[in-house]
């Protein structure tokens, strides 16, 4: 307890500075800098524990410790795999819900697990952080010993924490409850057997403090040792006994598996460890938990300053100080220092500048580098940059100038004078370079002069490949080569001298002509005082001076050289365009502005323009006009030259080329094809390149323009490349024989297959294919060559347009029969249905062809799919309805047995409408009634009725059960009446206290036997009431039942004489089956009539003297009786012998109907003559006048119920006669109820 007290007072101090640091920030309201620290946190709570064992895997029975002997135990099951089962070491950090308790479980004892076998929780905080406590709260005992141990780095070594042992000597060598004294090693663990006893057996927390009994705690931020102890990154609690009573000597399963390791908490409680300078950690890109660094300190714990911030050492913060780190003084040339500690020794300043910019060198970069200058406008230290070949010394004075060896010049000495090159120790040489193919310059290097573009070679003395003509005068140094790019090689040709063509207009226009930009005509203007040409124009619209024909044609000496021209306008806003100056010829354009290549732009005064454009050699081969733009208001032009050459003596045209034209190209200019050789692309004219011609030796020439060969040995195309039309064979082979006559039909072409070299036809005629065309294409039938008999022409085949036109084979070739008819469709000619399908195979919509039978397996017979064609009807079972067989007629269920429907049978009496479930059977009942064929009332309901029937609703006091008689009547217990029993007995009382109906005492019977005399005069008056109207229902009842006889009599004639074929079988039968049940029914009528007549006698010896009234209608009932017995009878010489002798002939006719082209249809009118008799002869029987006769009984008997009634109410005055007499009696003698009033 005083340690748990220790505990308690230093976490309380702890908690007061982590709440006080965590409040805190980096620096104060004077943006002074101070200590800080990140908040208190469970440090453990949702990582993720290590541990070595856990239960479940495979799953095992562990049982719950109760410490009492021979006490049952409570056994569960751990299963790593059952989420409801489990207990993984996600447990130990996971909430601590005191209501739901979640624990970590070891294995038990019965796995081996005890001493010397541990079990290790490994917790990796992934951070240092400074450890105010560990707590462990048990769910199972705690053990017996246990550590804890920590580590200050992820590599470091375990350092024993704490050790918790009953056993501290033996297990761990350490006294028990040992403690440091003041100067002894403070990070040392301590032992003590506080929290190892067996007690409690669940929840016992183990609380470690990492500064209890340490005695600098209180001086913990002046203490490194202590400082370093809180530390840890990972904690690592190792379970090395567990606790036990004893018992587990005995090898007791059940004993074993009650000693186990389970831990429900597992917590560290600290800060994340930021040394003072952060209260903050976050976590980086690379989800590492770090301390949001302040006081310019960086690192994962802030321990070390930033990069420039090393002017003093790195601390820890206190209290007292925040120790943050300063920068460096670098004077502002450097981003890069060190801490220097024998600097910091010296000057109390520790910053070591490194990397110095601008130059600068010292500890401060306070200085200039050897060999740099300070530059006095800038303070900068600038380089001397002396070369170290030129010059006399790398070092320069303080303006930076070098002092230059002889012939060398430039500030640093580091380049030769201008006309030298090579700078070496003994200075530079001169260059020697060619003036006409030089910028008379050289390399100060190696000496090589600098040439003009076209110009190459040490002195730039010879032209590049691909030019010609070195010339001073030309800035490039050497023309191009033209030659219609087609060789690279010329050189200046012989024999041609200068030749300029001009137009000076001394005197005339000289032909030149203008245009407007629409090509008309414009007219030219010539000063004969200005000695040039103008054009006036009044608006923007362009106007050109049109060059005359000696400037144009052939003009390829020209090529290189200048058109030279003066113009001037009136006015200095004339507008350019980029088509100023205009070439045509070789169906070429080429425009340029009138400034371009360097030319003024125009005004008042005329100037000079210079032209020489790379791209007019494309046209002069044929230059057919020279456009000068004229008017910017008005433009003059005059002094127009071409520069050219003539053939001849004179001032050698030194640019005018001669080509080294190579093989198949010749010409000065390599503009032609040689013999033999064609151009490969004539539209491009001589810029085309030459090829040689290609006729495959069937010719011997080709056009040099477009390369056609002229061909024999029936060959054709551009090379003879192909056969004739009608000539097959492989031209490229180069004989005569190479293309031979096709062997197909007159006009059809062929072709060679190349790996067989089978002969194949190529364009058969419409319909036909094959090989030799002797085949009818797709889609197409016949015998074109008759091979197979008569030569038939191909024609399409005819498939009622139900075959798919994208398909191959449709129909067979030869025959023309339809192989792929589509949309259900059959038949030679795809002209009707398939088997199962119905329909119209010729309707032009789709959706009006064949449609699938879809005849209902379970009411077709035999299960068939097929139907009828035309209408789709499938052969249905008996009693099956519907197109498809699919549903039972009304009035019959069970199509799922597959032999066709049942009759529901269903009560006409009790049932709603004779229709039943159609799976079932199951008939729609009327209210109260009951049973498959609704036959019954249901439990304690009566009068079956065709309403339904009735609730008995029997009184449950007076009654013996809930079920009442056929009439409504309970059957009552001793001393109860009525038809509820829900009254007492005459001569009975209801006594509230007793229950039942008691006795009356016999003072009553006097009374009784009055009431008795009057009462039995009114019960009998009532019975023939009741039965009278019986019997009347009952006549009625009968004489509806033969009228129904009738009717179906009349409904089988009617259905004979509209026979249908398809139908006849089923409604011969059933209509049979109906007339069998008519007859049948009358046995059940007369013996009812009988039941009648037994009633009528008892109803008779009941009413004494009123027996006489009811004779008449007894006698009805006899006649009626009689009239049923003669309907009985239909089968002798009477009435209906006719309808009997019918149905004895019926099932002959069945049997004969079976197959409809049998039908014998001299039968069927037999059939229907005899029918007609046997109605004619019912009509005039006896029947009609004994029901007339009936209905003069009923009215005669409804007269003698009006004198019933008025008897009734006689009755009803001497009942309450009787009350009153009742009423005048003792109390206790009449308890009953009033007689009921009717």
């Amino acid at each position: 307890m005083p340690c748990l007290i220790r505990c308690l007072v230093t976490w309380t101090w702890v908690a007061v500075v982590c709440v006080r640091a965590a409040m805190d920030e980096c620096s104060d309201e004077q943006g002074r800098a101070q200590r800080c620290m990140p908040e208190f946190v469970n440090a453990a709570f949702n990582v993720t524990v290590v541990a070595t064992n856990t239960c479940g895997s495979p799953s095992e029975e562990y049982c719950v410790q109760t410490g009492a002997t021979g006490v049952t135990k409570s056994c569960h099951i751990c299963d790593s795999r059952d989420p409801q089962n489990h207990h993984s070491a996600v447990y130990l950090t996971d909430y601590n819900n005191q209501q739901d308790t979640t624990w970590w479980q070891s294995q038990t004892m019965l796995a081996g697990i005890q001493y010397p076998n541990s079990i290790n929780l490994t917790l990796h905080l992934g951070k240092s952080f400074d450890i105010t406590y560990v707590r462990l709260k048990f769910h199972t005992s705690r053990p017996e010993s246990f550590a804890i141990y920590k580590r200050t780095s992820e590599s470091g070594p375990w350092v024993p924490y704490q050790y918790y042992s009953g056993s501290c000597e033996k297990t761990y060598q350490k006294l028990n409850r040992g403690f440091i004294r003041t100067g002894e090693d403070e990070q040392q663990a301590l032992c003590t057997d506080d929290f190892s006893d067996i007690s409690p057996l669940t929840g016992g927390n183990v609380a470690f403090s990492t500064l209890e009994g340490r005695p600098s705690a209180y001086n913990f931020d002046h203490s490194p040792v202590l400082q370093d102890w809180v530390t840890a990154t990972d904690i690592k609690v190792t379970l090395n006994r567990l606790n036990t009573f004893g018992d587990e000597v005995f090898n007791d399963p059940k004993v074993l598996k009650s000693y186990y390791y389970a831990i429900s908490d597992f917590a560290v409680g600290g800060r994340c460890k930021c040394n003072g300078h952060a209260s903050d950690c976050v976590k980086n890109s690379r989800g590492r938990l770090v301390c949001k660094c302040k006081h310019n300190t960086e690192g994962d714990d802030c321990n070390v300053c930033k990069a420039f911030y090393n002017d003093r050492p790195w601390r820890r913060a206190t209290a007292d100080n925040a120790n943050e780190c300063l920068p460096c003084d670098c004077n502002g040339k450097s981003s890069e220092c060190f801490f220097d500690a024998e600097l910091y020794r010296a000057t109390g300043h520790g910053s070591h500048c490194r990397n110095c910019a601008d130059n600068t060198d010292g500890a401060n970069c306070e200085r200039c580098l050897d060999h740099y200058y300070r530059d006095q406008s800038s303070s900068r230290c600038l380089p001397c940059g002396c070369n170290s070949v030129g010059s006399e010394s790398p070092q320069c004075d303080n303006r930076g100038v070098c002092a230059c060896k002889p012939g060398v010049t430039g500030e640093k000495c580091d380049h030769c004078q201008p006309g030298y090159h090579s700078l070496t120790e003994a200075g530079c040489r001169p260059c020697s370079c060619s003036p006409s193919g030089s910028t008379q310059e050289c390399d100060v290097h190696t000496g090589q002069c600098r040439c003009k573009d076209n110009v190459e070679g040490f002195s730039c003395d010879r032209c590049k490949l691909g030019y010609f003509n070195l010339d001073p005068n030309n800035p490039l140094g050497c023309t191009p080569c033209f030659c219609f790019q087609h060789s690279s090689v010329c050189d200046s040709a012989e024999g041609y001298s200068v030749h300029t063509i001009s137009s000076t207009f001394f005197n005339d226009d000289e032909k030149w002509s203008a245009q407007g930009q629409d090509g008309s005509t414009v007219q030219v203007q010539w000063s004969p005082s200005g000695q040039d040409i103008s054009l006036i124009s009044d608006d923007y619209f362009p106007m050109y001076f049109v060059a005359p024909d000696k400037f144009l044609g052939n003009r390829l000496l020209s090529y290189g050289q200048n058109l030279t021209l003066n113009f001037r306008v009136e006015r200095r806003d004339a507008r350019l365009s980029a088509e100023d100056l205009v070439l045509e010829g070789s169906n070429l354009r080429v425009a340029v502005p009138l400034i371009a290549q360097g030319n003024a732009y125009p005004n008042e005064n005329m100037q000079t323009y210079v032209f020489s454009h790379a791209d007019f050699q494309k046209l002069l081969q044929n230059l057919t006009s020279i456009k000068i733009r004229g008017t910017y208001s008005t433009g003059y032009l005059d002094d127009v030259s071409l520069v050219t050459a003539v053939s001849g003596p004179g001032v050698p045209a030194r640019w005018v080329e001669q080509c080294t034209c190579p093989q198949g190209y010749e010409g000065q200019h390599c503009e032609q094809c040689t013999v033999g050789y064609r151009r490969a692309r004539p539209d491009l004219g001589a810029f085309s390149s030459c090829e040689p011609c290609n006729c495959n030796g069937h010719s011997e020439d080709c056009s040099p323009d477009t390369g056609a060969c002229d061909c024999l040995h029936n060959t054709a195309g551009l090379s003879c490349e192909r056969c004739k039309d009608g000539f097959y064979g492989d031209p490229t082979r180069g004989t005569s024989d190479d293309c031979q006559p096709c062997p197909c039909p007159t006009g059809v072409t062929c072709a060679v297959v190349p790996k067989s070299k089978e002969v194949v036809c190529t364009n058969c005629p419409v319909g036909t294919t094959g090989k030799r065309c002797e085949l009818c294409d797709d889609g197409y039938f016949g015998d074109p060559l008759g091979q197979n008999g008569p030569v038939r022409a191909c024609h399409i085949c005819k498939c009622s347009d139900n075959i798919d036109p994208n398909a191959v084979g449709n129909c067979n070739r030869e025959t023309g029969e339809c192989l792929k008819c589509i949309y259900n469709t059959a038949g030679f000619f795809c002209d009707r249905c398939q088997e199962g399908f119905y329909g119209n195979a010729l309707a032009p919509n789709v959706a009006d062809k064949c449609k699938a039978c879809s005849c209902s397996p379970l009411g077709t017979v035999g299960k068939q799919s097929s139907c009828s064609q035309v209408t789709g009807q499938c052969q249905c079972l008996p009693n099956v309805a519907e197109r498809n067989c699919s549903a039972c007629q009304p009035g019959f269920f069970n199509l799922q047995s597959g032999n066709g429907c049942e009759r529901c049978d269903c009560n006409p009496i009790g049932s709603n409408n004779g229709q039943c479930d159609i799976t079932t059977g199951q008939c729609e009942c009327q209210p109260g009634v009951t049973g498959l064929h609704c036959e019954r009332c249901e439990v304690n309901f009566f009068g079956f009725s065709s309403s339904g029937c009735k609730p008995c609703d029997c009184d449950p006091e007076g009654s013996l059960t809930g079920q009442c008689k056929e009439d409504g009547r309970c059957e009552c217990r001793p001393g109860f009446v009525g038809a509820r029993c829900d009254m007492c007995e005459e001569n009975y009382f209801y006594n509230r206290s007793v229950p039942g109906c008691q006795h009356c005492p016999s003072c009553y019977s006097l009374v009784r036997d009055k009431v008795r005399m009057t009462y039995g005069s009114y019960n009998g008056i009532s019975v023939f009431f009741v039965f009278t109207i019986n019997q009347s229902n009952f006549i009625y009842r009968v004489l509806f039942h033969i009228y129904n006889i009738f009717q179906t009599l009349e409904l089988l004639t009617s259905e004979v004489l509209t026979y249908f074929p398809a139908d006849f079988d089923r409604r011969v039968n059933d209509n049979k089956t109906a007339a069998e049940e008519a007859l049948n029914k009358i046995p059940a009528i007369t013996a009812t009539i009988a039941a009648a007549k037994e009633k009528t006698k008892q109803a008779e010896s009941a009413l004494g003297n009123a027996a006489a009234d009811a004779r008449e209608a007894k006698q009805k009932a006899e006649e009626a009786e009689r009239i049923a017995s003669n309907v009985q009878k239909v089968g002798q010489p009477s009435q209906l012998l006719t309808f009997y002798k019918f149905l004895s002939s019926q099932p002959t006719l069945i049997m004969s109907t079976g197959n409809i082209d049998k039908v014998d249809l001299s039968k069927l009118n037999q059939i229907d003559e005899s029918l007609k008799r046997a109605k004619g002869k019912m009509a005039d029987s006896e029947l009609d006048k004994k029901l007339a006769e009936l209905n003069d009984v009923a009215q005669t008997q409804e007269e003698m119920i009006r004198d019933y009634d008025r008897q009734i109410n006689e009755i009803r005055a001497d009942i309450a006669n009787l009350n009153d007499i009742k009423n005048t009696l003792p109390d206790g003698c009449f308890n009953t109820a009033s007689l009921e009033t009717p």
